[in-house]
């Protein structure tokens, strides 16, 4: 504050009390009292800029914490997104590979296939030969059962002639 005084009207000392007029009484009170509102006033400016102060000095704490904050938070977004690299790089491969099992995967499959397909006509090769050699074994069998047969019906034939025969001379030759 400064040492400045306003100056006291009327009450000199070596002025008389009857000299002074009336008038410079009142503005010296009115003058009194307006320098009181103006000191309330002052005061009261004083109290809220020191208000304004406190506030000012915890919003540069909040802005000081803050900016701390932040450049955590802009550390750990770097840290992510470097995660978040790796990650989609090891995505990236992983898919790479899956690609790659599934595309073997699926030439195995065609190969199994084309073996199942070979298989199947190489059963069909052998068991058609295997039918075909029973069937001629049978029709064989059958020939020579056939054969048998008739043989063994001529020999009864020639057998019965002769047995026919044999009594026919037997009963002439009596």
């Amino acid at each position: 504050m400064s040492n400045f005084e306003w100056p006291k009207f009327g009450r000199n000392k070596k002025t008389p009390k009857e000299t002074t007029p009336e008038w410079v009484f009142e503005l010296e009170k009115q003058f009194a009292e307006d320098t009181a509102k103006f000191k309330a006033h002052i005061n009261k400016l004083k109290d809220e800029l020191h208000k304004i102060n406190v506030g000012i000095k915890s919003t540069n704490e909040t802005l000081k914490s803050s900016n701390a904050l932040m450049a955590s938070a802009t550390a750990r977004m770097a840290s992510a997104r470097e995660c978040i690299a790796s990650c989609s790089t090891k995505i990236e491969s992983a898919t790479l590979k899956k690609e790659l099992a599934l595309k073997e995967m699926n030439e195995i499959q065609t190969k199994i296939n084309k073996t199942k397909a070979y298989r199947e006509e190489t059963d069909k090769y052998w068991n058609d030969l295997i039918n075909k050699e029973i069937e001629k074994q049978c029709t064989s069998r059958q020939d020579r059962c056939s054969k048998i047969i008739t043989l063994n019906s001529s020999i009864k034939r020639l057998n019965n002639n002769n047995d026919h025969n044999h009594k026919h001379t037997q009963t002439k030759k009596k």
